[in-house]
């Protein structure tokens, strides 16, 4: 996402006013930033301060703060979490976002195209988005105007016409490329990727990669500063196979241990990136991701997880790297199965869950999320599983924050909430005391005993609603020859008792 006025719009400068940035450089103070209207004035980046005010006597120019546009960067990147969990600022007037795991949130790529474009409004910036397979594409791109979706595998055609500065190109390449005839980018991707290599060097290679749709692997860095040993990679050689992968995965399985455990941490989500060589048509990244259900750094859980996950992964192109990032991770607390409980012993439940979203694929299964109503049988609705975290490594919010006020306002139900509920509420005879409080239950096979009662919860309907209705709840335990077994049931005013829940 392109900020070309980032640096003035901080300053409270707008497209119409006249004004730039000036800093010392090569013993002369000179421009390194202009508003529309200066550039329209005929004022140039890098021209003096003194030749620009002889041009333009009403031009305001002010001296670059670099720690506050710094300062005001950070910002910036922490405002376009909501958007992705990698956001990144490694030019002065760009942000890069990774919206792979984020974008179906929005409603697909376009969506979440929009959505940066309008939070960049509210923020009070113009920005120009452009979602490509290449950070120094989508850059270049953007800077000529070229926004919205690049279809994958298609920035060479649109790059193709556009000249070979827009990817900022040192002079040196340039005065070397227009000597061979090479003008345009579509020209410089026709050349022989080894001759461009042996004659341009390492910029001619990097960019020639662009050039030709590729991606150029580390370009970003998208670990945290504080998260850097939480990544390992190995250079593969022109890999063709999984078999080949599989090989080096102890290897690097125990580094990445290695570097959590000096942190004290453990994988939850664990991403697995191979880099292919660039081939027309083949995206340049294929990755994926590995929720495991516990937090977890042992290589010997890891491995045979890691392999499952990339039985359906489909090389299109030789590997030239392999990277295991640990992007999401928790405290280590160590596990000791069996323990207390010999069902532990042999797979513990998220760990299943685990399993079975890598088997069948994440739609097989289904979280919950509550709705914002009070009907106990409607305050919920399938939700996709594994939820996205997004603001797992948010700092704790401020005491006079808004939203931390509420929350401390906010207190738990009197009574805990079933771990089955049923459907629809199923009606039973009760026996009540003088007090009220059920003595006895009616169910499928005879009367049963209440052993201990606790309520009432009261809820009632929305006031607002149409639909009214009033439920007196109870947590009550019975002992039918089966066991005790806590029921959740409830009694409307009309004395009409139901069982609507079992606590497991």
């Amino acid at each position: 996402m392109l900020l070309p006025q980032f640096r003035l719009e901080r300053c409270g400068y707008d497209l119409t006013d006249l004004a730039g940035l000036i800093a010392e450089e090569k013993s002369a103070m000179r421009l390194q930033a202009l508003t529309r209207a200066a550039a329209e004035e005929g004022l140039r980046p890098f021209m003096t301060a003194t030749e620009a005010r002889a041009l333009v006597p009403e031009i305001e120019l002010i001296e670059v703060d670099a720690e506050g546009e710094a300062r005001d960067r950070r910002a910036l990147v922490r405002a376009f979490d909501p958007l992705s969990d990698r956001v990144r600022a490694p030019w002065p007037d760009a942000l890069l976002l990774d919206v792979t795991a984020t974008a179906r949130h929005f409603g697909g790529e376009e969506g979440i195209v929009d959505a940066a474009r309008s939070l960049a409004a509210r923020l009070g910036h113009l920005a120009r988005v452009t979602l490509a397979d290449d950070p120094t594409a989508a850059r270049a791109l953007a800077r000529c105007g070229i926004e919205g979706v690049i279809p994958r595998g298609g920035a060479a055609e649109v790059l193709a016409e556009l000249p070979v500065r827009v990817l900022e190109a040192s002079q040196a390449l340039l005065e070397g490329l227009r000597a061979v005839g090479v003008s345009t980018i579509g020209a410089f991707a026709a050349l022989s990727r080894s001759a461009v290599a042996t004659r341009f060097g390492e910029e001619g290679a990097r960019l020639h990669t662009v050039a030709q749709g590729g991606v150029v692997p580390g370009l970003v860095d998208w670990a945290e500063p504080d998260s850097a040993e939480r990544r390992v990679r190995v250079a593969m050689g022109g890999a063709t196979s999984t078999l080949q992968l599989h090989f080096v995965l102890p290897g690097l399985l125990s580094q990445l241990s290695q570097r959590l455990g000096s942190r004290g941490e453990a994988v939850v989500r664990l991403r697995i990136a191979m880099h292919l060589e660039p081939t027309r048509g083949v995206p340049p990244v294929v990755a994926v991701t590995l929720r495991v259900g516990r937090p977890t750094r042992s290589p010997r859980i890891l491995e045979p997880l890691v392999r499952v996950r990339l039985e359906g992964v489909r090389i299109e192109a030789p590997v030239e790297e392999l990277v295991l990032e640990a992007v999401e991770v928790a405290p280590e607390q160590g596990w000791q199965p069996g323990l207390t409980d010999r069902t532990e012993a042999t797979e513990p439940l998220p760990d299943l869950l685990a399993r079975l979203a890598d088997h069948l694929g994440p739609d097989a299964l289904c979280g919950v999320e509550p709705v914002d109503v009070w009907r106990p049988e409607a305050a919920w609705r399938p939700a996709p599983w594994p939820p996205a975290r997004l603001w797992s490594q948010r700092r704790a919010l401020p005491d006079d924050d808004p939203v931390a006020i509420q929350c401390a306002h906010e207190q738990q139900g009197p009574l805990p909430r079933p771990s089955l509920l049923l459907p629809e509420p199923q009606p039973v005879e009760a026996q009540v005391d003088g007090g009220g409080l059920p003595t006895r239950l009616r169910l499928e096979h005879g009367w049963v005993w209440v052993r201990r009662a606790e309520g009432p919860e009261r809820l009632r309907s929305d006031w607002w609603g149409d639909e009214h209705w009033a439920r007196d709840y109870w947590v009550v335990e019975i002992d039918d020859g089966r066991g005790a077994r806590l029921l959740w049931v409830f009694v409307t005013p009309e004395q009409r008792w139901s069982v609507h829940g079992f606590f497991d």
